[in-house]
């Protein structure tokens, strides 16, 4: 297996962990791997009134450093710009909602790492 599947894979299985993880917090997930030109949001919760833009980061070890602290202003923008996209041109009535960016992270392998959810990690508008 080439070393980018093998990252991929193990992204993929952080995400269906955060995926599993959420309902526990009585969030529903709407979507998944919404992507546009401007990025990609790795899952999209509806939490009561509010929309909720999961970004999910998993990191093996801390040589790497914490995975929450690796959502830096350089790729909260385009989680950002992609959230917008997907707020503005959502087939779904979301314009009175208010929305916020969550991060999840995972630092380790298997069901059992460790998983830590920082609510409204970070801020953006929804105002045009």
């Amino acid at each position: 297996m080439v070393r980018g599947d093998r990252r991929r894979l193990f992204g993929h299985h952080g995400e269906r962990r955060a995926a599993q993880f959420l309902p526990g917090l009585g969030y529903t997930v709407v979507d998944r791997h919404y992507q546009c030109p401007r990025g990609e949001i790795d899952r999209v919760a509806q939490d009561k009134e509010t929309l909720v833009f999961v970004e999910v980061r998993t990191h093996r070890s801390q040589e790497f450093g914490n995975p929450l602290a690796s959502v830096r202003k350089r790729k909260q923008r385009p989680i950002a710009m992609t959230a917008l996209h997907y707020y503005y041109l959502s087939r779904f009535p979301l314009h009175d909602h208010a929305a916020r960016c969550d991060v999840i992270g995972i630092m380790g392998e298997g069901d059992t790492a460790p998983l830590t959810h920082t609510k409204e990690a970070f801020a953006f508008s929804t105002s045009r």
